[in-house]
């Protein structure tokens, strides 16, 4: 009878401990096909927005331009599309949409796909991107990298020191921003602060994140860490 009993609790933990690991399995899975159409589709929309590059010339050309073949384009791809943002040596190239709320490209991708991943997104309250005082550009910190997950490369100040600007195309127009801080905190950081409705409130906001005097506009970039708390953030803050 003991025997019998060692026997089903020897089958039971082997039943568990494959169970375990098909689900791990399963779920390393799922990551490197989410990770593999994200790069598949952000690949060919670079591609994309290449071509298009090639065809408007030289930069002065394209700060002119009010509605660019790009802009128009991606729109007909997504129309919660807003511009397209690139950061000095990262692989940061993707285009950058705003939903109706933070919460719709946490898991859909830019051309509307169920993906982990998401996309890059602007803070839905940030509707006029050339003049309001401060941007905000959410992205996941991607398990098999892309999206934001470079972004932690910025923590190395020698890094930081030969990569220091951030692009953002709004149609056709560059917006160029240089980054002044870089540092891991958590969602209560004024850093994600966006009401500029009262008087003086942008010369306190770049007082309270110690922004350079001159700064016209401010942006941050966030996304989460691989520490355990689901409230801390890695940020990357600009000014132009």
């Amino acid at each position: 009878m003991k025997k019998v009993s060692k026997t089903i609790g020897l089958v039971i933990v082997i039943f568990i401990f494959g169970s375990v690991t098909v689900f791990t399995a399963l779920v390393v899975l799922a990551s490197i096909n989410a990770h593999r159409a994200s790069t598949a589709e952000f690949e060919n929309l670079r591609n994309l927005a290449a071509a298009r590059a090639s065809e408007r010339g030289s930069e002065e050309e394209v700060e002119v331009v009010q509605f660019d073949a790009l802009s128009a384009e991606m729109r007909a791809i997504n129309p919660d599309y807003v511009g397209w943002l690139r950061i000095d040596g990262t692989y940061v190239d993707y285009p950058v949409v705003r939903g109706e709320d933070n919460k719709r490209y946490l898991n859909t991708s830019f051309t509307g796909e169920r993906n982990p991943n998401g996309a890059l997104f602007m803070d839905f309250r940030n509707l006029n991107i050339t003049i309001t005082p401060h941007l905000i550009i959410y992205g996941h910190n991607a398990p098999q990298g892309g999206l934001f997950s470079e972004l932690h490369r910025f923590l190395d100040s020698d890094f930081l020191a030969e990569n220091d600007m951030i692009t953002l195309e709004v149609n056709g127009e560059l917006l160029e921003f240089t980054i002044f801080d870089v540092r891991l905190t958590d969602v209560t950081d004024y850093a994600y602060h966006l009401d500029f409705s009262y008087s003086h409130a942008f010369n306190y906001f770049t007082d309270r994140i110690e922004a350079p005097m001159r700064a016209l506009q401010i942006i941050t970039l966030s996304t989460c860490t691989n520490c355990s708390n689901k409230d801390a953030r890695l940020i990357v803050q600009g000014y132009r």
